[in-house]
């Protein structure tokens, strides 16, 4: 057994290690992760009971759109693009909401969120268009356009995609120090309507059937169902130019073996009428 003052010197050679945090700790000091903006709770739920769309055709063109602009700016960090989401503009006992059908918001983190709250993000959207339905067409321009212009969305758009319930079937207006200000139609040729977007950076023309957007380059921004079928016949191509040099490498091996072939049969032709002449010369 080591002395008292062995003991001691032992005691304070001893480096005594901190308690590790436990698993669901945070050691103190350390800086707490930020929480994400943009989740549901009690008093801000994700969903209600309405339909996404009131058909297929208003649901399709809505997808169109979020996909073409969620491609369009995928490079940017800071955009954010949503789709059939809650807007919730205004704060209180009851928070009140309103789901545009596709938006873009720059300047804010783009991950996923649920819903999309002007008093977390510190803005609202800057550009919103609603496809316009049967029981909501009339709202769009009357009760939706106030709306949006009192919350501050930069840009409003509205687009009937089966012209039943707009004419024109495309609309815009751009915030303006008075409010709301329509925007022009460029009359660019062999477009019904064409509208410069300011906040997006694109031009939209309505050809009379469908919606497309175009780029400063004047190059037109390619819809989901555009690129799979571009790739499809891509695809499809790609095979047949795989059959066809298939095809002829199995022609151009076929010619080699009938040339070898020949060849080999010459050789022994020539071999055969040296062995008779040399029959009948030693005759």
């Amino acid at each position: 057994m080591p002395s008292k003052k062995a003991h001691e010197a032992l005691l304070s050679a001893a480096v005594v290690e901190p308690a590790a945090p436990m698993p669901d700790q945070q050691a103190l000091g350390e800086p707490q992760p930020t929480p994400l903006r943009g989740r549901e709770d009690t008093k801000h739920p994700a969903e209600d009971d309405e339909r996404f769309a009131e058909d297929s055709y208003e649901a399709r063109k809505m997808v169109d759109l979020e996909t073409v602009l969620r491609h369009r700016f995928s490079p940017r960090e800071d955009v954010y693009v949503g789709i059939d989401q809650f807007v919730y503009y205004s704060e209180g006992v009851k928070p009140k909401a309103v789901t545009p059908d596709v938006f873009v918001s720059f300047d804010i983190p783009d991950y996923d969120r649920d819903i999309y709250r002007i008093d977390e993000e510190g803005k609202a959207p800057d550009w919103v268009i609603e496809v316009a339905s049967p029981s909501t067409y009339k709202y769009d321009v009357e009760g939706k356009k106030d709306l949006y212009e009192a919350i501050g969305v930069r840009e409003y758009w509205v687009y009937d995609p089966q012209g039943w319930m707009h004419d024109p079937r495309l609309r815009a207006w751009v915030l303006r120090p008075g409010g709301y200000e329509a925007l022009a139609d460029l009359k660019r040729p062999g477009v019904v309507v064409a509208l410069w977007s300011e906040a997006l950076g694109l031009e939209f023309h309505f050809d009379g059937e469908d919606l497309r957007m175009c780029d400063p380059s004047k190059q037109y921004l390619r819809t989901l169902g555009q690129s799979e079928a571009m790739i499809e016949t891509a695809e499809a191509e790609r095979d047949r130019e795989t059959l066809a040099r298939r095809a002829a490498e199995r022609r151009a091996d076929q010619a080699v073996r009938a040339q070898l072939a020949m060849e080999s049969r010459i050789a022994a032709l020539e071999a055969e009428v040296r062995r008779l002449r040399s029959e009948r010369d030693s005759a």
